[in-house]
């Protein structure tokens, strides 16, 4: 999972400024380039000429991480100006913050992660030092073993534990239906006996790791429950999958990356995409070498 290019995106608020300082840590970790981006809605009054300031940030961040940094002259136009930048990033940190604004109006977040065809890293926490401790969300798809082998070149000095909630419709539904407790015992018994199958044959693949690996297994809303194990295995990084939908389908259903960041979590979060390129690519690798061992 190669990062050459970072991008930070900055309003100069105290919690962009924790956004921009994660990038430099991540360039310096991966070698990767760090590319900053002014976007802010409403200008501060006191900030003449926002592109100067970005420069000076940028000079700053050099010299004390020793990484090559560039700050993005901006057309004026945020949205536009963000879009063209992520086109041509690895990786897209932004701050917390930006998720906020009226009920009625799409943040400037949501609007991103939409869009965005590179993972999105949101900061919700000073950037002291890198990752110590990794939590990462599995639903068995495809796409959950290239997810976790990303969240472990993502942080590679990290320990890592992965997480599965199990889906307890189906048992509402038989309960719904007057099941007997012993069909609805015997059920919930061979769900949990499949989840932990899966994921030890998840967690086992990662053989340079395999000490390090954890596995937990809860049960229902997903958004909760890594809410809970973020705080019990004080996980600084949260890493989750993040499905393309239609904005309405979101409003209406919600989404496990939405849930979370109305949460009031203790740590970073990083999205990805399961279009993008570095997870699109894994399944396509998995799917081909699953179809030579059958053959």
């Amino acid at each position: 999972m190669p990062l050459h290019t970072i991008l930070a995106l900055t309003d100069f608020s105290i919690q962009a400024e924790q956004a921009l300082d994660r990038a430099a840590l991540l360039a310096v970790t991966h070698q990767a380039r760090l590319r900053i981006l002014y976007v802010s809605g409403t200008p501060p009054l006191q900030l003449a000429d926002p592109y100067a300031r970005l420069e000076q940030r940028a000079r700053q961040l050099a010299r004390r991480h020793s990484v090559p940094v560039t700050a993005v002259s901006g057309s004026g136009q945020p949205m536009a100006d963000a879009m063209a930048e992520i086109d041509r990033a690895d990786l897209l940190v932004v701050h917390h913050n930006m998720h906020c604004g009226p009920f009625w109006r799409r943040s400037t977040l949501s609007r991103l992660l939409q869009r965005s065809p590179c993972p999105v890293l949101v900061v919700r926490q000073p950037a002291q030092a890198a990752y110590a401790q990794v939590l990462v969300a599995v639903d068995f798809s495809a796409t959950s073993r290239p997810q976790v082998r990303y969240a472990s070149s993502f942080a590679p000095g990290a320990a890592l534990d992965v997480f599965h909630a199990i889906d307890t419709g189906t048992e509402a539904w038989m309960r719904r239906v007057q099941a007997d407790a012993p069909t609805v015992q015997a059920y919930r018994r061979e769900v949990q006996a499949q989840a932990q199958d899966q994921m030890f044959s998840l967690s086992d693949s990662f053989d340079t790791r395999r000490n390090r690996v954890g596995t937990l297994v809860g049960r229902g809303c997903l958004a909760r429950h890594l809410e809970v194990q973020q705080e019990c295995v004080s996980a600084d990084l949260l890493v989750v999958g993040q499905p393309r939908r239609a904005p309405w389908v979101d409003v209406l259903w919600g989404s496990v990356a939405r849930k979370l960041l109305g949460l009031g979590l203790g740590c970073d979060l990083l999205l990805l995409p399961h279009d993008s390129p570095v997870v699109a690519r894994a399944v396509v690798r998995q799917r081909g070498l699953a179809s030579r061992l059958q053959a």
